[in-house]
């Protein structure tokens, strides 16, 4: 089952110069060239997660605690009581450690208001998918009053979709599933000529780079496995999804076959599409990126309800 919105409002003024900025900066060299990428993001996590600054201290009660060896986060709203919990996974490839954006974005979903986790999980190429995974799902084995919902972008947006297979398969609840500007397809193969068209107009991610930190953190599996590439899981029984996705991210076409397969299932899919958008824009300081923090804390809230109802019936 398949609901698709598009806001197609025009690009704020800033937010124009800000891509324009990135272009400048050449902010996708990140993901540009195999050695490179993992050169790069070895140095990156040699400085480690950007922990939670002064102002989402400010604004949120912060807890960090140690999970199997894992740092987790834990964010609580400041005198208001949470109507959900939120299991953020944060993306960057598999290989990138949290950024300081971030916060931006899970400060705004504490005041949904939600108790928000934040796990700074292994990365490849140190870490692959089985071992990361299973450690993940540990964090779902707690058994809170509040409903639960996953949420992540990137490689964490592939992340919330396996571990909710995995969570489902062992009894585990969740309350929904938010994929932000998911990677679906570590191989980048699905609908390769739209990813290849898509590409000269996304100011963040080239292939040659994503495909060599897909094929590090496989490890073991194969790069197609639904594990590593959640375009080809199997949908059924899964809680509703929510995908939130711009129409500047070679990430796309993934999505939209994802939506093919969620037509002929009875889960509820629903993406909502942002034009002239790029990569995980709402971690980003501009009006849109504003827009959709309001709109995830309304998706947050609505999925709470519905959960709650579900389970009092």
């Amino acid at each position: 089952m398949l609901t698709w919105d598009v806001d197609r409002r025009r690009r704020h003024p800033w937010t124009v110069l800000y891509m324009r900025g990135m272009w400048a900066r050449r902010d996708k060299t990140a993901f540009e060239g195999a050695e490179h990428t993992l050169r790069a993001a070895r140095e990156r996590q040699r400085q480690g997660d950007a922990p939670p600054g002064r102002w989402t201290r400010l604004h949120s009660r912060v807890v960090t605690e140690d999970h199997d060896g894992m740092t987790v986060w834990r964010l609580h709203p400041r005198g208001r009581a949470p109507v959900a919990r939120v299991v953020y996974l944060h993306g960057g490839g598999y290989v990138h450690p949290l950024t300081p954006d971030y916060w931006r974005l899970l400060r705004s979903l504490a005041r949904t208001p939600a108790e928000v986790l934040v796990p700074a999980y292994p990365l490849a190429p140190g870490a692959h998918a089985s071992e990361v995974q299973a450690r993940l799902l540990d964090l779902l084995e707690e058994s809170p009053e509040l409903p639960t919902l996953l949420m992540g972008d990137s490689a964490g947006g592939a992340l919330v979709l396996v571990l909710a297979r995995l969570a489902h398969d062992r009894r585990r609840p969740l309350a929904g599933v938010v994929a932000l500007s998911p990677w679906l397809d570590a191989t980048l193969t699905v609908r390769t000529e739209e990813v290849r068209r898509l590409e000269a107009s996304d100011p963040m991610l080239a292939e040659s780079g994503l495909r060599a930190a897909g094929r590090s953190w496989a490890g073991d599996l194969d790069v197609a496995d639904p594990r590593v590439s959640p375009v080809h899981l199997d949908l059924e029984g899964l809680p509703a999804v929510d995908v939130f996705i711009g129409d500047r991210d070679i990430l796309r076409p993934a999505v939209d076959e994802l939506a093919e397969r969620a037509e002929r299932t009875d889960v509820l899919v629903q993406v909502h599409e942002v034009t002239a958008m790029f990569h995980v824009w709402m971690t980003r300081a501009i009006p849109e990126g504003r827009r959709t923090r309001r709109r995830l804390r309304d998706v947050v809230r609505r999925r709470a309800r519905q959960a709650a109802r579900a389970a009092a019936d």
